[in-house]
C-alpha cells in the first residue's frame, strides 16, 4: 500500500494546531491575573527586600499585582519545593539564588530537582566582606593570612546556619590558603557578633551593610571584599583577590520558573525582569547595600552563570565533608 506522508503531516497538523493555538493564546494573554514570586527568606532579609522592589516594578510593567511570598526555612527548600510543584504557566516565581542551587551538595535529601526550574534573569551578586575583631592585630587581608599561619590552629571563626554562605566562605577560605581555622555555629549574626567584639572568636564573612555597621560602631575590621572591583563605600579596602585570597565565591540571587512554562511566558518573564532590574531605582538598590549587577544578558547565560558557580561552592563544601538531615 502505499504511503502518503503529505496526508499525515496534514492530519499531525491539524491535531496539534488547537494545542499550538492554546499555548500562543496563554502567552499573549499573560498575564491576565496577579502573579507571585516565592522566597525563601523571611521578611526583611536583603534577597527579601530587593524581591519586594522588584515586584513592584514588574507589576507597573505587566498591569497586575506581583505578590511576594515568604516561605523561609530549611535552607529554602520549603520555597523551592511549592515552586517546583506549582502549575507551568508563569504566575508563580522562584527568587533562586546559590542556597537553593548547593542544597543537592549538602542535604542528604532535597526535596526538588535543580532541573526542576528554568532560570529566567538574574537579580544580584552580593559582595560578602571579611570582618575581623579588632582583638587580632592586623588590618588587612594578606596580614590575616600571615598571622593566621603563625598561630596555626588558634583562631575560630563564626557562622549561622551549617552549610550557609558565612560557613561556606570561611571553609574555603582555610582550604586556599592553608591554614588551620576552627568554626563556631551560632543561630543568628547576632551572636555571632557580640563574640567577635569581645574576641571569642576572631573573623566571620557577612554582608557589606552588616560588615559597614560594625565598621562605624568601632567594634570589627573589614580586611577585605567579595566584589571584582573594590566599593565605593570601602575604598581603602583590597578586594579577595588583591589580598590573596582566591577562588572565593558571592552569594548571588535571581528568578526562575517551573520547567515547562510555556518559552513565550519566559520571554515575556525575562522582558519584565530585566527592564526591572536595569531601572534607575533598582540599580540604586544595588549600590546601597554594597551588590553588583549579575553579569548575565540571556536565561541560557544565567543557567551558565548557575553552573559555574555551583562548581565554586562545590569546591567550599568539599572540604567540609557535609551530609546534613
Amino acid at each position: 500500500m502505499a504511503k502518503h506522508p503529505f496526508r499525515r503531516r496534514a492530519v499531525l497538523s491539524l491535531l496539534l494546531a488547537p494545542l499550538l493555538a492554546i499555548t500562543e493564546a496563554s502567552a499573549d494573554e499573560f498575564p491576565s491575573r496577579p502573579a507571585r514570586i516565592v522566597v525563601g527568606f523571611a521578611p526583611g532579609t536583603g534577597m527579601e527586600v530587593s524581591t519586594r522592589l522588584l515586584a513592584d516594578l514588574m507589576a507597573k510593567e505587566l498591569g497586575q499585582p506581583v505578590i511576594v511570598e515568604t516561605k523561609p526555612g530549611a535552607s529554602t527548600m520549603i520555597a523551592a519545593a511549592q515552586v517546583a510543584s506549582a502549575p507551568k504557566d508563569g504566575y508563580t516565581l522562584l527568587m533562586m539564588n546559590n542556597q537553593t542551587a548547593n542544597n543537592v551538595l549538602i542535604y542528604k535529601k532535597v526535596p526538588y530537582k535543580n532541573s526542576d526550574f528554568t532560570a529566567i534573569a538574574g537579580g544580584g551578586i552580593v559582595s560578602m566582606v571579611m570582618a575581623v575583631s579588632k582583638t587580632v592585630p592586623i588590618t588587612t587581608g594578606r596580614e590575616f593570612l600571615k598571622y593566621a599561619k603563625e598561630n596555626d590552629g588558634k583562631l575560630f571563626y563564626g557562622y549561622w546556619g551549617a552549610g550557609g554562605s558565612p560557613h561556606l566562605l570561611a571553609a574555603r577560605l582555610a582550604s586556599s590558603a592553608g591554614l588551620n581555622l576552627q568554626g563556631v555555629g551560632y543561630k543568628d549574626p547576632g551572636q555571632a557578633t557580640a563574640d567577635l567584639v569581645t574576641g571569642r572568636i576572631h573573623l566571620f564573612f557577612t554582608s557589606v551593610t552588616h560588615g559597614l555597621s560594625l565598621l562605624r560602631a568601632g567594634t570589627a575590621n573589614i580586611v577585605a571584599v567579595g566584589t571584582p572591583q573594590r566599593l565605593p563605600s570601602l575604598p581603602d579596602v583590597p578586594t579577595f583577590a588583591e589580598s590573596g585570597i582566591e577562588g572565593m565565591p558571592n552569594p548571588w540571587w535571581g528568578y526562575g520558573v517551573p520547567t515547562g512554562t510555556p518559552p513565550a511566558v519566559v520571554q515575556k518573564l525575562e522582558r519584565v525582569i530585566k527592564a526591572a532590574v536595569n531601572s534607575p531605582r533598582y540599580q540604586a538598590m544595588l549600590a546601597s547595600t554594597g551588590s553588583i549587577p549579575m553579569p548575565v544578558d540571556s536565561p541560557t547565560k544565567f543557567q551558565e552563570f548557575i553552573d559555574q558557580d555551583q562548581k565554586k561552592w562545590a569546591a567550599a563544601i568539599r572540604p567540609l565533608k557535609l551530609e546534613l538531615d
